[in-house]
């Protein structure tokens, strides 16, 4: 009988090398992995950094090109102290009576003076009149927007007891006596402010190509003794000029329905805008911004930049103070009860 091979067993030092050798391949496989793990990550990290580098350029860019203003404006009242009722006293009949009531204000939400002065220049005149004062509250939760116009021609007490015109707090102390009167007579939570003028105006419904605006006949006959190109009843595409003069026009009728025309034309900017291209847009604020005045902060303007789509689409409300019934002319104003009107709108 033939003999049997004998079966070999492998050596402890060969089975020592197999798990080895399986070890190894197993640590190339993990190193590749992490590798790859290293490399993807890096990758999003060098995409997030240059979209954050991106925004934070266009951001300095954009704030860069407006006229920062945190500074009192030296005017005949630059350093204006708060209004309280113990100014009234110097006034006959005491015609401006002020509420006791304390200031009303929510974290989450921001007022904005929105200014447009009446100079014809590119230039910013220090002893202008505001020709149209509006608040822009923003909801920073919930993305709600409400508009509030103040009719210009209101009797408001000045430091030092005198009476004048909401209009003309501008021409005496700027931006900073023009909030400071917002305040203490609507008692509304507001320190920041945005100021332009007749120039941008124009320039940014230009640069826009126009903006589309239904005319009344009388409308149409009025803007017509104005302007060079023609309007008729009905649509209407204007150019920023015609624009203006609508915007401004009040002969027909009164201030009133002037601050409704001023609405209108926001309106029709705010559907022109909603069409444009990002490059469009881009262009729009490199012509716009650098005729713009402002104390917002950097921090605020980048705020404001990062949610303006959320903005945009959100809730929108509008209103015009004073109320009808609050009032005896413009000349004789019930503020405390504007100013409750105003809280229970802004803040609901």
């Amino acid at each position: 009988m033939g003999s049997e091979k004998q079966k070999v067993k492998p050596s402890k030092d060969h089975k020592q090398s197999i798990t080895n050798e399986s070890h190894h391949q197993t640590v190339v496989k993990s190193n590749k992995k992490l590798k790859a793990v290293v490399y993807i990550f890096s990758v999003i990290l060098m995409v997030l950094f240059l979209v954050f580098g991106m925004f934070v350029g266009v951001f300095f860019h954009y704030y860069s090109l407006m006229d920062i203003n945190d500074s009192d404006e030296e005017n005949a009242y630059s350093n204006v102290a708060p209004i309280t009722n113990s100014d009234l006293d110097v006034v006959p009949g005491n015609s401006v009576k002020l509420s006791d009531e304390k200031m009303h204000s929510d974290s989450d939400v921001m007022n904005i003076l929105l200014i447009g002065t009446d100079e014809r220049t590119e230039k910013f005149d220090p002893y202008a009149r505001a020709d149209s004062i509006m608040v822009l509250s923003l909801n920073k939760k919930t993305h709600a927007v409400k508009l509030i116009s103040l009719e210009r021609g209101m009797t408001v007490q000045m430091p030092g007891g005198r009476c004048d015109l909401l209009t003309h707090t501008f021409h005496y102390g700027g931006s900073k006596l023009v909030i400071e009167t917002v305040r203490t007579h609507f008692l509304l939570d507001t320190e920041r402010y945005i100021r332009v003028n007749f120039s941008v105006f124009e320039k940014l419904i230009d640069q826009l190509g126009g903006v589309d605006i239904t005319l009344s006949a009388e409308e149409a006959n009025a803007l017509n003794k104005k302007l060079t190109k023609k309007v008729s009843e009905g649509k209407n595409h204007l150019d920023g000029k015609s624009a203006l003069h609508y915007a401004r026009l009040r002969s027909i009728d009164s201030d009133w329905h002037r601050i409704k025309r001023q609405r209108n034309v926001i309106a029709s900017i705010k559907n022109s805008m909603k069409g444009q291209s990002v490059s469009e847009l881009n262009d729009l604020a490199n012509t716009c911004l650098p005729y713009v005045q402002t104390n917002l902060t950097s921090l605020e303007f980048g705020n404001l930049l990062l949610n303006l789509s959320q903005y945009a689409n959100g809730d929108f409300k509008e209103m015009t103070i004073p109320k009808k019934g609050t009032f005896k002319g413009l000349g004789d104003v019930d503020f405390e009860a504007n100013s409750r009107i105003l809280r229970e709108f802004i803040y609901d």
